[in-house]
Order: structure tokens, then C-alpha cells, then sequence
């Protein structure tokens, strides 16, 4: 039998000749390309990590020195927070003019953890900018690849915008995180494949969740549910398709957002001043239903032109006027926008057209003008826009200078950015303005206590310590890291303590450049007999040292002689009153000044005895009646600080009552009482045989206009 030897065709044997060293040198290059990709991927992850790192430094460096002080809105949020401590548990808090409770609830929980502190207050707003940051990248990374997301990542970490509010202990920064987490996963819940059902179910529950979050933080927030409306609307009109095996995902949504959202909604429609923030910024809206635009497009104008010629003109959360933008970074900004705007067609581009044009919304309807607040939801996709014009600047010019790419992009990044640093940390931290707004000379005051330690008694004579408005003496408990609790608080523009516990006391008064600190003439000049001054404005404040008081005790017995008080009609039966008069045991008058006409008001100075240590507060009520129950002129007010203060004190009050302009002629009374102004409810009188009465006349004058 023959044998037949199969021979390769020749073609054959040439072409697995020449593959051998082929495949050879592609396996090599594909190991080398997984290497590589594999560094490169390192590298980005290097390079992510410096950049959080970067920018948590810019965000909790000298947090309680920059800004300088606590604004007063924080001081209202400490408020609300404390309430959470105490036991509340609102859905709703209807101070200041409405608060979405969220934000407060995390500030409650920083507190608890950490003590109270200027510090802790404003740890939440850090903690949400670095979730932002995050947030951020991975949307920009999704969207837009690494590059995109690491530029924008840059870019907004030395971000004076992303800065402030990174640092400030209020809600708005808060909301940029929640928008940030609800676009990522609603784009998740979208480009997910149809096979993957239940992962997309949980993406688009995931979008609910925080697009809720975002509701429960802030006002701007409520601008989430049109932004993901008008997501589904375009989807369903230009990529019907895709649409029709992705809609359940957005019921899911919109199922879990209503579902959180409507305890909200409905502690809102509770409270009879709920949502009184949006009735002060719909002018423009008004405006615009009675058939005059002009408003809005003013205000749309002004929004859009924040990001490249004119900021915000408010020193309070800007450089006034500093645009977003830099006349450096503006360009590429704009270049991004407009090159995602030349693809709105395609769905990730049109949620971020929606994302940022929903974003900024607010500040287009609702004043102020440029608000940087209102617009706060548009902070992260106006950077993605930044990074993605510099990233395709990057990639055109790569190919053909690496060199000047590289420095470009450094360039882009070190300059705006040590100028974003530079006019936050410097010229807008330390500008009179900015100083003024955050209480600067309060802190400047707490920080001088803490290290003179003097041994005696110390008082602090500021603007803000009333039951109504405490800021400053809040202020400066959160700043001060030792034992205030026997500070004595007074506003000297119509008050006065004296303490007696002591035979040394230190008395600071903050002093602010735009709106210096006012005095009464009158006990001015009464303390300033007895004091010495320590400093003329020193660092933001004024001190004295008081060693004793002699010369008040010698007008207060002056005054006391001509104290005249006796009881309203009402009360005649109870033996007649004798200075001093005794209010529950807790304060005694001991004298008050003759009434007299200043102007269009009744002046006069009563003088007061602390007999026990209760912070409770106390309001005083004086009215101007002929009989104690017309009324033709009333003050309810106190300049002094309950809390603090220690058995023995002296104050002195002013009283400036107005007088009602159709009060005739004739005789009149001065009628005093204090009462409780969380309660109302006024404080006894007690009289001599033990009974009691709720007010007395102090004084009296004629009348003769």
C-alpha cells in the first residue's frame, strides 16, 4: 500500500512563517499595552487621592478662622440643631422663614460626636463637599471618560465657589452632593441594559433616594424633580425606543422620591409661615404672570453672566463680583458648554444641559441678582463643563506639542487655582466687609479671653445678646474652647452690668469697622469714670478694667431718691411698695430715673439687683398709660443677657418707649413688669404681706405737646 505524506501548501507554510514573529511581537505589545494601562490607571488613582487630599486641606484648614467668624444664619442653623439634641425630632423647622431639615439633623449628630464647637458646626458642610468632589468625578468619568474627570476634580477642589461653601456650616453646600449622587445614578438607571432589570431598578431607587435627600436639604434643592421630569421627557420623545424597556426604572424612581418627599410636603402645609423664603423671591415671578418679563430676563442675564464677566456683587458668599470663571479658565468653560450643547440630542448630554440650566433656574426667577446660592446645584456640571473644554483643548494640541499640552493644563489649574485660594483665605477673608457679616470681632473678643484668662469677673458688651437676637453671645460660646457659662452679656447701646462678685473686672467690647459699636452717652460716661482702658481697637475689640464701682453706687442712690412707684388701680389694695421691689425673688428694682420726653419717646433708667443665677430669660414690658390699662405707648425689651449673670450683679436698662402720636395732653404713668418670652407669662411682684401683682408704675410725667 502506498503511504500518502501530506506536504503544506507553500502558501500556507509562507504565512505561518511570517505570523510566528507576528504574534509574537503583538503578544508582547498587548502585555505591554496592560502594563501600561494598568500604570496609567495607577497613576489617575495617585492622582485622584492627591486631589481629594488637596482639597480637604483647603476645606478644614483654619476652619473656625476663615471665614472669620459665624455668620448669623449658621448661628440660627446651631439653633435648629440644638433642638434636635434636645429631644425634637421636626420634619419642618419654621424659623427662618423655613428650614428643610435634613442639613440640622447632620449637625446634630457633629455636635454630639465632636462637643460643641465653631469647628463642629461646620465639619457637615466639609464632609458633604468631599462627597460632592467625589460625586463628581464619577459622573464626569462616566459621562466623559477619566480625563474630563480628573480635570473637573481639579479644578473644582481650588475652587473659590466649592471653598466657601465647603466651609460655612449651612445647608446649601450640602444639596450639591445629593444632586451630584441622583444624576450619577439616574444616568446608571438609564444606560444600564435591558437585561439587567433588577440592577436598574436598584439604580433608579438609588436616583430617588438622593433626589430626595436633595429635597430635605435645601431650598434649591426642589429643582431635582424637574431636572429628572424633564430627563424623562426627552427620552421619551427622542429615544422612544430605549425608553419603552426603561420606564418602569423611572416609575421606581419617582415612586421613592414621592414616597420620602410627602412627610415633607405634608409638615410644610402644617405650619402656618411654611415656605415664607419662597413668598420673598417670587417678585420677579409675579411680575412675569401680570405680563411683564422684564424682570426675569434681567435676573436670566445676570445668572448666566455670573460664570463669565459679573459675580455675585454681595460680600457675603463672594469676592464681590468675581466671576465663576476666570478670564483664563472662561473659554474653556464656554467651549465645553457648547460642544456639549452641539450634541443635546444624545441622552447624556441633554441630562447635563438639564443639569446645569435647572441648576442655575433659581437664581434666573428669584433675587438676589448672580446668586451663587440660589444657583449652587449647577456648581459640579459647570465644572464638568470647565474640564471638558480643557480636556479636548488637551487633546488637540497633544498631538501636536505634548509639551505645551502639559503645560497648559498645569497652567489652567495652578494660576486660577492659587488665585481661587488666595482671595478666599486673604483678600476676601480679611476684607471689613466680610468681617462684619461673620462676626469677626466676636471671635477676636473669644480668642482674647482665652488668652488673657483674666482673674476676675468678664463682660462683653456687644450688639445681639437679646432673647430675640443672642448671635453674638452664641457666637462666641461656639468659639471659645474653655468655661464661658459666668460670662456677662450686655448690649451697651442700652444696658449696663456691673458685677460684684469680683473685686476685678475685664470688659471687652467688639468692635466692627463699617458699623463701630454704640453706647448709651448716659452710662458711658457713668462706667468710664471708674474704668481703664486697656486698648484703643486692638485686633477688633476695645478693653477696660474695672477694679470697683463707686461712682455707681453713688448714682444709684442719687436715683433712688427720686424713684417714685406705686401700684396700678387694679392692684390698690396691696400695702404701698417700697424700693426695692422684689420680682419672684429673682430680681430686684432698685431704683429707676424720672421719666423724661426725648423727641417722640419717653426715656428713663431703671436699675436692677440680681438675687439668684438663672439663665432663663426675661423681657421687660413698659407701657405709657394714664390709668394702667389705656396704652399709648409700649417697649418690651432687655439689653441684658440673663445667663451668666451672678447673685449681687447691678444693670442699669434704658427704656425709650414711643410715644403713640394721638396721645393728648395730661398725666401719665410709666408701667414696668418683665415676663418670660418663651412663655409669656410675667414675672410676680411680691408685695409686702406676700401677694402679688404682675406690673407697677415706675415713674410718671406730663405731657404737653
Amino acid at each position: 500500500m502506498r503511504t500518502v505524506v501530506a506536504k503544506p501548501v507553500p502558501h500556507l507554510r509562507m504565512l505561518h512563517s511570517s505570523l510566528e514573529p507576528k504574534i509574537f511581537i503583538w503578544s508582547v505589545e498587548f502585555l505591554e499595552s496592560l502594563q501600561q494601562s494598568a500604570k496609567t490607571r495607577l497613576n489617575e488613582k495617585l492622582l485622584l487621592v492627591g486631589l481629594l487630599l488637596l482639597a480637604f486641606g483647603l476645606r478644614v484648614w483654619a476652619l473656625d478662622e476663615a471665614p472669620p467668624g459665624l455668620r448669623y444664619d449658621e448661628l440660627q442653623n446651631y439653633l435648629m440643631a440644638g433642638r434636635v439634641l434636645a429631644g425634637e425630632r421636626p420634619l419642618y423647622f419654621a424659623e427662618s422663614w423655613g428650614h428643610e431639615p435634613l442639613y440640622h439633623y447632620l449637625q446634630a449628630g457633629s455636635l454630639a460626636l465632636l462637643g460643641e464647637s465653631d469647628w463642629s458646626l461646620r465639619l457637615p458642610s466639609v464632609v458633604l463637599g468631599m462627597i460632592e468632589l467625589a460625586a463628581t468625578w464619577l459622573v464626569a468619568q462616566k459621562l466623559l471618560g477619566r480625563r474630563v474627570g480628573l480635570l473637573t476634580t481639579a479644578f473644582l477642589a481650588v475652587s473659590f465657589w466649592a471653598i466657601l461653601y465647603s466651609r460655612v456650616g449651612l445647608r446649601v453646600g450640602g444639596v450639591t452632593a445629593f444632586a451630584t449622587l441622583m444624576v450619577y445614578f439616574l444616568w446608571r438607571c438609564w444606560e444600564r441594559p435591558s437585561a439587567q432589570i433588577w440592577r436598574g431598578l436598584a439604580d433608579g431607587a438609588l436616583a430617588g433616594l438622593f433626589l430626595a435627600a436633595g429635597v430635605y436639604t435645601y431650598l434649591a434643592g426642589r429643582v431635582l424633580p424637574a431636572i429628572f421630569v424633564g430627563f424623562v421627557l426627552f427620552t421619551a420623545v427622542f429615544h422612544r425606543q430605549q425608553f419603552k424597556t426603561r420606564w418602569p426604572r423611572f416609575v421606581v424612581l419617582a415612586g421613592v422620591a414621592a414616597l420620602l418627599i410627602w412627610p415633607l410636603w405634608q409638615a410644610i402645609a402644617a405650619v402656618p409661615v411654611g415656605d415664607q423664603r419662597l413668598e420673598l423671591l417670587n417678585q420677579a415671578i409675579v411680575a412675569l404672570r401680570q405680563g411683564n418679563p422684564l424682570p426675569v430676563l434681567a435676573l436670566t442675564v445676570r445668572a448666566l453672566g455670573m460664570y463669565v464677566f459679573q459675580g455675585e456683587q454681595d460680600w457675603l458668599y463672594n469676592d464681590y463680583g468675581r466671576p465663576i470663571f476666570s478670564i483664563l479658565t472662561v473659554f474653556f468653560f464656554l467651549g465645553g458648554l457648547l460642544w456639549v450643547a452641539r450634541r443635546w440630542r444624545q441622552p447624556k448630554f441633554a441630562l447635563l444641559l438639564l443639569w446645569f440650566f435647572g441648576g442655575t433656574g433659581p437664581s434666573m426667577i428669584a433675587p438676589p441678582a448672580a446668586s451663587v446660592t440660589h444657583s449652587i446645584v449647577a456648581q459640579p456640571v459647570a465644572y464638568i463643563f470647565l474640564g471638558l473644554g480643557v480636556a479636548q483643548a488637551w487633546r488637540w494640541l497633544h498631538v501636536r506639542q505634548p509639551i505645551a499640552a502639559t503645560a497648559l493644563v498645569a497652567l489652567l489649574f495652578i494660576v486660577p487655582g492659587v488665585a481661587d485660594s488666595l482671595a478666599f483665605f486673604q483678600s476676601w477673608n480679611y476684607q471689613p466687609e466680610v468681617g462684619e457679616l461673620y462676626q469677626a470681632g466676636i471671635t477676636a473678643v473669644a480668642d482674647a479671653v482665652e488668652k488673657d484668662m483674666p482673674e476676675g469677673a468678664v463682660l462683653v458688651g456687644g450688639p445681639y445678646v437679646s432673647y430675640w437676637q443672642p448671635w453674638n453671645a452664641v457666637n462666641f460660646d461656639l468659639a471659645s474652647v474653655q468655661d464661658v457659662s459666668q460670662v456677662r452679656w450686655f448690649n451697651p447701646v442700652g444696658a449696663w452690668v456691673w458685677p460684684t462678685t469680683s473685686p476685678l473686672a475685664a470688659y471687652y467690647f467688639p468692635d466692627a469697622p463699617l458699623a463701630p459699636q454704640q453706647y448709651d452717652p448716659e452710662l458711658l460716661a457713668l462706667f468710664q469714670d471708674d474704668a481703664v482702658s486697656l486698648s484703643a481697637s486692638r485686633g477688633g475689640y476695645v478693653k477696660y478694667v474695672l477694679e470697683d464701682a463707686p461712682r455707681f453706687e453713688a448714682r444709684l442712690a442719687e436715683v433712688a431718691g427720686e424713684t417714685t412707684v406705686s401700684w396700678p388701680p387694679d392692684f390698690a389694695q396691696l400695702p404701698a411698695p417700697q424700693l426695692p421691689i422684689n420680682f419672684d425673688n429673682r430680681l430686684h428694682l432698685l431704683a429707676a430715673s424720672r421719666p423724661q420726653v426725648v423727641g417722640d419717646a419717653v426715656r428713663f433708667v431703671t436699675y436692677w439687683r440680681v438675687d439668684v443665677a438663672d439663665p432663663t430669660p426675661l423681657v421687660a414690658f413698659v407701657h405709657l398709660t394714664s390709668d394702667g390699662v389705656d396704652i399709648w405707648g409700649q417697649q418690651d425689651w432687655l439689653d441684658v443677657r440673663l445667663a451668666g449673670l451672678q447673685p449681687g450683679d447691678r444693670f442699669a436698662q434704658v427704656h425709650t418707649v414711643p410715644i403713640d402720636p394721638n396721645t393728648p395732653n395730661g398725666r401719665y404713668h410709666v408701667q414696668l413688669g418683665l415676663y418670660r418670652p418663651d412663655t409669656l407669662v410675667r414675672l410676680p411682684i411680691i408685695a409686702a404681706d406676700g401677694q402679688t401683682a404682675d406690673r407697677i408704675f415706675a415713674g410718671e410725667l406730663t405731657l404737653e405737646r
